[in-house]
């Protein structure tokens, strides 16, 4: 054969072993693991293509040049072409071989150059203060099949229940038992923390925080919840302390608006600045009336109160004090109740007389009625928060004139997200869910996001109610839910937290 065509042979065989290396290297990474993607299946197959190369290269090298006999009497010029074309596809492979490596390490740089965000941070995850130790596994993208990014293990006895939480941006925190716990969205590990004292429990905390401080509050067993204090969110100090003195925080009455904190303390409402702790109003409770909720925004505070068998809503100055109207409600025995969004003003009422109200209740910036939408209807019975209702607790979304959240419709457990206008009180949209509706949460696109009891997150279009995307876990053992967990958003995925240690469920876990 002639070196003329002994070239082509050699290109060849050279893309031949190119995409035999680029095969064995995809279906060697399958078998074993999973499939490679990106930078990782390029790196695999150009290091098993410069193997194949170099393999060639060698053989090139030492092939033997053919003699006069077995050229079939081939002249000695001939010949010396054959010995000549067989350097030139030495050197040929020999190139093809330092190409090929030269392009993996290149590869290889770039994979982990990309790659190297994925590694444990120093300290992560952590016991930092003395929180607990989050079981960090492999994350996925959030796309549709996110994986358990990692978990908290269960804290404290069988049926005790947390307080609350606080979406922190790229972190969120949970109130529980023993203390104020603050969780990296990204690998769980404690960023912060608030233990509660000895023979102390932490017993209220603030929906939310303003101004990146909220309040907690603990006690001793079968003692008044009446130790307050005000946390820095970014970094858990303690920014002051007070000693109600037995004065216990009335349950479900802690908000904290702008730079004010409000609380209803046996007999008295206050408010104090979030920073200093000292206080700026105080409003005494009317003789034989008794506060059932509080909650505030930066310039309105909402006060639910029962004087006698009536109640009445009043909406105050956040920061003087200074009254700004009063609405009966339309209540004529005992009473429960919970503010729902401040602005617009959003309360449910629950009233033990079973032909009383049993309803959301909307007011505009007057406190004059919108909107009432019962608490039991032709969707099911409604999930409401706090003690409110028969449904169960739930913590309802106000967003984009609309009252969002879950109904009992089909079984004992909630199993439809349902939505109403806050105009005139008609639902605007139903989602049905083959299991069960957990727990709600606002998407920082505006979708409306909710848990369902497989651990799979639901985006909602909130103007429709359709199914957006739907996030199952990508994974074959599903972390445990407990009743009332709640969802919370960070970048990337969603951190679920359980308020209640019903059968050892983990404290905190996050889909990414």
């Amino acid at each position: 054969m002639t070196s003329a065509h002994r070239g082509p042979t050699t290109a060849v065989a050279t893309l031949s072993g190119a995409a035999f290396g680029a095969a064995a290297a995809l279906l060697g990474a399958g078998v074993v693991a999973d499939w490679p993607e990106g930078w990782a299946a390029v790196v695999c197959a150009l290091v098993l293509t410069a193997v194949g190369v170099t393999v060639r290269a060698a053989g090139s090298r030492t092939e033997p040049a053919p003699s006069p006999a077995s050229a079939g009497g081939a002249d000695l010029g001939k010949t010396t072409g054959t010995a000549s074309g067989t350097a030139s596809r030495g050197r040929a492979s020999f190139v093809a071989a330092v190409v090929a490596w030269a392009l993996a390490v290149l590869a290889g740089g770039i994979w982990a150059a990309t790659s190297g965000g994925d590694e444990d941070k120093p300290g992560s995850p952590g016991t930092a203060n003395g929180g607990p130790t989050a079981a960090v596994k492999p994350t996925a993208s959030l796309d549709g099949r996110p994986a358990v990014a990692w978990t908290v293990p269960a804290v404290g006895q069988k049926y005790e229940r947390g307080v609350g939480s606080w979406a922190l941006g790229s972190a969120v925190a949970q109130g529980r038992i023993d203390g104020l716990f603050a969780y990296d969205g990204a690998d769980g590990h404690v960023r912060w923390s608030v233990p509660a004292p000895t023979r102390e429990a932490l017993c209220a905390m603030t929906p939310d925080t303003e101004e990146g401080i909220g309040l907690v509050a603990h006690g001793r067993h079968d003692k008044p919840c009446a130790t307050l204090l005000a946390v820095r969110a970014s970094d858990g100090k303690v920014m002051w302390k007070r000693n109600l003195g037995g004065a216990e925080l009335v349950e479900g009455a802690l908000g904290v608006g702008g730079a004010t904190a409000v609380s209803a303390e046996d007999g008295a409402v206050r408010a104090r600045s979030t920073e200093s702790g000292e206080q700026r109003w105080q409003r005494a409770v009317p003789k034989g009336c008794a506060t059932l909720a509080v909650d505030a925004d930066a310039t309105r505070t909402l006060l639910a109160e029962q004087c006698g068998k009536g109640a009445r809503l009043l909406a105050l100055d956040t920061r003087t004090g200074a009254q700004r109207w009063t609405r009966d409600l339309p209540v004529e025995s005992k009473a429960t109740a919970s503010v729902v969004s401040v602005s617009p003003v959003v309360v449910a009422v629950d009233e033990a007389d079973a032909r009383g109200t049993h309803a959301f209740l909307g007011f505009d910036d007057k406190g004059a009625p919108t909107v009432s939408v019962p608490l039991s209807g032709p969707e099911g019975v409604l999930s409401a928060s706090g003690a409110v209702g028969d449904g169960r607790t739930a913590r309802p979304l106000v967003r984009d004139g609309l009252l969002i959240t879950f109904a009992e419709h089909k079984s004992m457990v909630p199993d439809r997200v349902v939505a109403y206008s806050l105009k005139d009180g008609r639902k605007a949209w139903v989602h049905d869910e083959e299991g069960q509706t957990m727990a709600l949460a606002a998407e920082p696109d505006g979708r409306v996001a909710y848990l369902g009891s497989d651990a799979s997150v639901t985006l909602l279009d909130p103007a429709t109610g359709k199914a957006a995307m739907v996030l199952k876990p990508d994974t074959a053992e599903l972390p445990g839910i407990s009743i009332e967990p709640e969802l919370l958003t960070v970048p990337g995925g969603h951190v679920v937290l359980n308020r209640i240690n019903m059968q050892a469920e983990p404290a905190a876990f996050a889909l990414r």
